[in-house]
């Protein structure tokens, strides 16, 4: 298998996150089938599809939190398993669906570990890890909270938190788990606008599950439909949200119209079908 994948490492260099053939099963459920997408520099994508459908377990593949089954997923063309958990870390950040810290550090201490695969073993945190810190809190409006404990803010300002962790570990790749689930409407926009900033200015690649459609398709450059643990289609937010494809993945009966600021579909839903 090893061999196999070197030789195709060359045709993958060009993407900073490759998937191919990934399968993934939990027990004797099959989660993931043969799951294969390219994901460029400097895109948005969004990852969408109903409950279990296999959304965050394709990011955790893609994060090396979990192990395919089959198939592999490679960063700039090596293949993830082949990267210490270190050398992941200074290539791809993530920013995990469940935002409950078990310890009570402070927020600054939680923003912080974003700069860990910079720093030695026995070091401590440099004038550029602070510095990095704090352009991110300021970035997320989590600057003025800093000196809290992670556990007495509330679950929107913990997202915000985590997400600034990720900006301060400063990578090329970023996996988003419905980063905006905890915020209110103000938040949502001011984040998403943030993460296209970093996409299209910086030329970040961002990965993100969302369950919103709408906001989906407003930030995103692509958009992945899964579905029972497959890929249903990909493609630009016109092309994979199409009446039909609402109707047979969410069975929803929907209307998509053109958003007059965007250029974006947005969709109307009528009902369930």
């Amino acid at each position: 298998m090893r061999v196999r994948n070197q030789k195709k490492n060359a045709d993958l260099v060009q993407y900073p996150v490759a998937v191919r053939g990934l399968s993934w099963r939990y027990g004797n459920r099959q989660v993931l089938s043969d799951i294969t997408l390219s994901f460029e520099k400097g895109k948005l994508y969004s990852i969408i599809g109903p409950n279990g459908s296999g959304k965050t377990t394709l990011l955790r593949n893609i994060a090396k939190s979990l192990e395919p089954a089959a198939g592999s997923v490679f960063l700039n063309g090596t293949d993830i398993m082949d990267l210490s958990t270190r050398d992941v870390a200074r290539k791809l950040s993530v920013v995990p669906q469940n935002t409950y810290i078990d310890f009570d550090f402070t927020v600054l201490d939680i923003v912080l570990m974003g700069r860990n695969p910079y720093i030695s073993r026995l070091g401590s945190e440099s004038r550029e890890d602070m510095a990095a810190a704090e352009h991110a809190m300021r970035l997320t409006n989590t600057w003025d909270f800093r000196g809290k404990s992670i556990n007495e803010v509330s679950g929107g300002e913990r997202q915000r938190a985590l997400v600034a962790r990720a900006l301060a570990q400063d990578t090329a790749v970023m996996l988003l788990d419905e980063p905006v689930s905890q915020l209110d409407l103000h938040h949502q926009i001011e984040l998403m606008d943030m993460v296209l900033s970093l996409s299209q200015d910086r030329k970040r690649t961002i990965l993100s599950v969302m369950h919103d459609l709408n906001l989906a398709a407003r930030y995103s450059d692509f958009l992945i439909l899964l579905n029972g643990g497959r890929v249903v289609v990909q493609g630009t937010p016109w092309q994979v949200l199409t009446r039909e494809n609402i109707e047979t993945v969410y069975h929803l009966d929907s209307c998509i119209v053109n958003n007059p600021v965007t250029g974006k579909p947005f969709l109307i839903y009528a009902k369930g079908i």
